[in-house]
C-alpha cells in the first residue's frame, strides 16, 4: 500500500513537471515577414520539441512546401524542423484550397524562450515571434494607448519619442524605481508612472495625466466605446487638396530597405483608370513627411510590398502611420483614425472571383454570379462574426466594408464578360448588376479601387450590346465621310464592309456554340486574318484621324445615352464622360479634335474632371509641335512598296543590319501594354549597349500622329534606333510569317537575318542580357 502511494505520487510529480515544462502562446505577435501569406497562430513549447501551427492563404492548385533547412533561430542558436503534419519536408505540396493550417515540429526550444525566427534555405523570414500576452518590463521600445479614448497616444524608444503626429528626440531621461521622467527637444517633460495592474499613468507637458496601457498586438486593441458616425469626407473631387502623411518605417531589415529609399502610396485616378503613387524619401532611420494631392476619399495602397496593407485617405487629414518592423506593429496616429486603425486590426477579404482559363465556355454567367453571390455573403457573414466578438467597432467600419464587398462584387461580375464566349451577359445578370451594384454603389466614387474598374467594364459592356454592330457604324461612318467629300471608298473597300457585318455575326453565333476554348480560338484567329478584316485594317489606316474622330464622336454620344438610360447622378455622369475622353487621348496617342474639345467643355462640368483631360489634352499638343523627322529614326516604306510576302518584306527591311543583331518590337499606339514597355526604353539601351543591337520597331495599326507622338513621348529613339509604320496588308503579312498573336511580340534576328526562336522579350532585361551575353 505505501509502496502504491509512493508510486501515484511519483507519477503526479512527473506530471506537475511536465505541466511546468510545457508553454503555449495562442496569441502571436510576429515582426517582419517577407511572405505575409503565411501566419503563426500558436506555438507549444515542450520538453522535447517545439510545435509551430502556420495559416497559409495562398491560391488553390499553387505549389508550396518546406525543406529540412527550415529552422528557429533563438538565443544564438538554431533548431531545426525535424516533422510537420499535411504535407512532407523537401517536397512540393499543392494547394486543394485558397488555406492552409498546418503545424510543423523543430527541435525544442528553450522553455524560457521569451521570442524566436523562422527562417529557410529559400529566404524566407518571418522574424520576431513571440507571445503578445507578455508585458513589457521597462518603457524602451514601448507603444501606449489611452485607455479612456483607445487613441494610441505616446510611442517610446531609446531616443526617441512619437508625439502629437511627429518623433521628437529625447534629450534626458532618468528613471526610479519603475517611474520614468523624459524630457524632448521643445522642452516639453514627460512623466511615466509606475507599472500597476498593467498600466501606467501618463503625464505629457501641461495635459492632464492620462491612463494607458502597452500596446502589445500587431495593430490598436479594440477602442473602449462604439463610434455611430456615417459618411466619409466628400470634398466635391476639388483639384487642389492634399492629404499628409507623416510616419516611421522603423527598424527596417536589409532585405525591407533593398526595396528602396522612399515610401510610397499608389490611389487609383479614376480618370485615367490607373494607379498613380506619390514618393517621399525616407532618412537612415526610415522616417519621412509625404504631403500628396488626393481627388477625394480615396482607398490607398501603403508602400505595396513592404507593407500588403491599404487603408482610407481623406482630404485635408494629416496621420502619422508607425510601421515597427522588428515588433511586427503598426499603428496610427492622429485626430481621426479609428477607422485606419480597426482596418489594420480587422482587414477586408481579398475576393476578386474570376473565371480561371480551364472554366472558360463551362461556366456559364449565372452560375458565376451564384459564386460572387457566396464570396459576398461570406465576406459579410465574417463581418457579423467579427462584430459579434468586437462589438465596438464603428459603424465607419462596418460601412466600409459593407461597401467595399459590394463593390468587389460588381468588379469581378463585369470582369467575367471576358471569359464568357461572346461576352454574352445574360438579362438577369446585367439587372442585379444595374439594380444591386451600379445604383447602390458608394460615395464619394474614388472610396474603392475596384470601382473604376466596375465602371469601366460595366459601361463598356452596356455601349456594346445597346450601340448595335460595331461593323455597321464602321460602315456608316465612312459612308458618311466620302458623302462629305473626306474619301473616296473603292468598290473593293465597300464590299469589305458590307462583308464584315455578315462575317461578324457569323463569329458571334459559332464563338457562342458548344466547342472548345481552342475551337474558339481558332475561329476567332481564323476571322482576323481573312481577306475582309486585313483590307478593313487597311481602310483604318488609310482614313486615319478623320475616322478615328467621327467613330470618338460618335462613341461619346452613345456613352451619355447609356448614361441616362441606367441611371446616374450628375458627378457621375461628368466622370464617366471625362474618362471616355481621357481614354480617347490617351490610347490614340494625340489631341482631341476641336470638335471633341468642345463637346468636352458643354457636356463635363465638374472642373476636376475637365482639368485632366485638359491636362492630357495640352500635353499631347506640346508632344505634337516636337520634329523628330530629322533623326533618321523614322523609315520610308517606299523600300518594301509592292511586296506582299511577309518573309521577304522583314528580310527586306532587315537587310542593312546584316552582322549585327535585330531586336524586333511589334507593338500598337493602341496597346497598353506595349506603351508601358517603350516607357522603359531608355533603360533598355543603356543596359544593353555593350551588345551592339540594332532596335526595329514595327507599329500595328498605328495612326501616322500617334505613332510620332508615343515615340516622342517615352524617347524611343537613338542611333541604333528604327521605326516602321508599314501599310495595314504588309504589317498582317508580316505579322503573319512571325506568328504573332499578342502585342507586344519580340523577336531576336541573328547576324545573317535568321529569326531565333528564343524568349527576346526586354521586360525581363536581365533574362534578355544573360541570352545576349551567350550570342556573343
Amino acid at each position: 500500500m505505501k509502496f502504491k502511494t509512493i508510486i501515484i505520487a511519483m507519477i503526479a510529480v512527473a506530471a506537475l513537471t511536465v505541466q511546468a515544462q510545457t508553454k503555449v502562446w495562442d496569441n502571436i505577435v510576429m515582426g517582419y515577414a517577407n511572405a505575409p501569406i503565411i501566419n503563426v497562430n500558436r506555438v507549444a513549447l515542450y520538453a522535447d520539441r517545439t510545435d509551430v501551427s502556420l495559416h497559409i492563404d495562398y491560391r488553390k492548385g499553387r505549389q508550396m512546401g518546406f525543406s529540412r533547412g527550415t529552422a528557429l533561430k533563438a538565443g544564438g542558436k538554431e533548431y531545426k524542423v525535424t516533422g510537420a503534419t499535411v504535407i512532407k519536408l523537401d517536397e512540393p505540396y499543392t494547394m486543394t484550397e485558397d488555406t492552409l493550417n498546418l503545424t510543423l515540429t523543430f527541435e525544442p526550444l528553450p522553455v524560457t524562450t521569451q521570442r524566436f525566427d523562422f527562417t529557410s534555405p529559400d529566404g524566407l523570414q518571418l522574424l520576431n515571434i513571440r507571445n503578445a500576452n507578455s508585458l513589457p518590463e521597462d518603457i524602451t521600445n514601448t507603444y501606449w494607448r489611452n485607455e479612456s479614448t483607445g487613441d494610441w497616444m505616446i510611442g517610446i524608444t531609446p531616443n526617441h519619442v512619437i508625439y502629437n503626429n511627429k518623433v521628437w528626440d529625447i534629450v534626458s531621461q532618468t528613471e526610479k524605481k519603475d517611474a520614468y521622467t523624459l524630457t524632448i527637444n521643445d522642452g516639453t517633460i514627460i512623466k511615466v508612472g509606475k507599472m500597476k495592474k498593467g498600466q501606467r499613468i501618463i503625464t505629457i507637458g501641461k495635459e492632464k495625466p492620462a491612463t494607458c496601457s502597452p500596446i502589445v498586438t500587431a495593430a490598436l486593441p479594440d477602442y473602449p466605446t462604439k463610434d455611430m458616425r456615417k459618411g466619409f469626407v466628400d470634398n466635391g473631387y476639388r483639384t487642389n487638396d492634399s492629404v499628409t502623411i507623416i510616419g516611421w518605417m522603423k527598424d527596417m531589415p536589409k532585405q525591407a530597405w533593398e526595396r528602396g529609399k522612399e515610401f510610397s502610396v499608389g490611389i487609383e485616378n479614376i480618370f485615367s483608370d490607373k494607379e498613380e503613387s506619390s514618393y517621399a524619401k525616407m532618412d537612415s532611420l526610415g522616417r519621412f513627411t509625404l504631403k500628396m494631392p488626393i481627388l477625394n476619399s480615396s482607398q490607398a495602397f501603403l508602400d505595396w510590398g513592404r507593407t500588403s496593407k491599404s487603408t482610407l485617405l481623406e482630404p485635408g487629414k494629416t496621420y502619422f502611420l508607425l510601421y515597427d518592423f522588428m515588433a511586427g506593429q503598426m499603428l496610427w496616429m492622429g485626430d481621426d483614425v479609428r477607422l485606419q486603425n480597426e482596418l489594420l486590426a480587422h482587414p477586408h477579404d481579398w475576393n476578386e472571383d474570376r473565371i480561371a482559363d480551364k472554366e472558360e465556355g463551362k461556366v456559364t454567367a449565372m452560375q458565376f454570379k451564384v459564386r460572387t453571390d457566396a464570396s459576398r455573403a461570406a465576406s459579410m457573414t465574417k463581418l457579423q462574426d467579427c462584430l459579434a466578438q468586437h462589438p465596438n467597432l464603428s459603424q465607419r467600419y462596418i460601412d466600409y466594408l459593407t461597401g467595399y464587398y459590394l463593390t468587389d462584387q460588381g468588379e469581378s461580375m463585369m470582369q467575367a464578360r471576358f471569359s464568357i464566349p461572346g461576352y454574352d451577359l445574360p438579362k438577369e445578370y446585367m439587372d442585379y448588376v444595374g439594380n444591386e451594384l451600379w445604383k447602390k454603389a458608394c460615395k464619394p466614387y474614388t472610396l474603392y479601387r475596384d470601382f473604376s474598374t466596375f465602371v469601366r467594364d460595366y459601361l463598356n459592356h452596356l455601349r456594346d450590346t445597346q450601340q448595335g454592330d460595331w461593323g455597321i457604324l464602321f460602315r456608316n461612318t465612312a459612308l458618311r465621310l466620302e458623302q462629305q467629300g473626306v474619301v473616296t471608298l473603292t468598290d473593293k473597300e465597300r464590299e469589305a464592309l458590307n462583308h464584315y457585318i455578315i462575317m461578324r455575326n457569323q463569329l458571334e453565333a459559332g464563338v457562342k456554340n458548344d466547342i472548345s476554348q481552342q475551337e474558339r480560338d481558332s475561329l476567332i484567329k481564323a476571322f482576323n486574318s481573312s481577306e475582309t478584316v486585313t483590307a478593313l485594317n487597311a481602310l483604318i489606316k488609310r482614313l486615319g484621324k478623320p475616322l478615328q474622330d467621327e467613330m470618338n464622336l460618335a462613341s461619346y454620344r452613345q456613352t451619355m445615352a447609356v448614361l441616362d438610360s441606367i441611371g446616374c447622378d450628375r458627378t457621375l455622369r461628368y466622370i464617366c464622360l471625362a474618362r471616355q475622353f481621357y481614354r480617347a487621348i490617351n490610347e490614340s496617342r494625340g489631341p482631341l479634335p476641336d470638335a471633341a474639345v468642345n463637346m468636352m467643355e458643354q457636356e463635363v462640368q465638374l472642373p476636376s474632371a475637365k482639368a485632366a483631360v485638359m491636362a492630357l489634352q495640352n500635353k499631347y499638343l506640346e508632344i505634337q509641335q516636337r520634329d523628330i523627322t530629322k533623326s533618321g529614326i523614322l523609315k520610308s516604306n517606299n523600300d518594301v512598296a509592292n511586296m506582299s510576302d511577309g518573309e521577304q518584306i522583314l528580310r527586306k527591311i532587315t537587310e542593312p543590319y546584316r552582322g549585327r543583331l535585330v531586336l524586333l518590337d511589334i507593338w500598337g499606339t493602341w496597346c497598353g501594354p506595349c506603351k508601358e514597355a517603350l516607357s522603359h526604353s531608355q533603360e533598355e539601351y543603356e543596359r544593353l549597349k555593350d551588345y551592339n543591337l540594332v532596335y526595329l520597331y514595327l507599329a500595328n495599326r498605328s495612326p501616322e500622329d500617334g505613332w510620332k507622338n508615343v515615340i516622342k513621348e517615352y524617347n524611343v529613339t537613338g542611333e541604333n534606333v528604327v521605326h516602321y509604320n508599314l501599310p495595314a496588308d504588309q504589317q498582317s503579312a508580316v505579322e503573319h510569317f512571325l506568328q504573332v498573336h499578342s502585342w507586344p511580340t519580340y523577336k531576336l534576328i541573328d547576324r545573317d537575318g535568321k529569326v531565333l526562336d528564343v524568349n527576346a522579350d526586354p521586360r525581363n532585361l536581365e533574362g534578355l542580357a544573360k541570352l545576349l551575353e551567350n550570342l556573343k
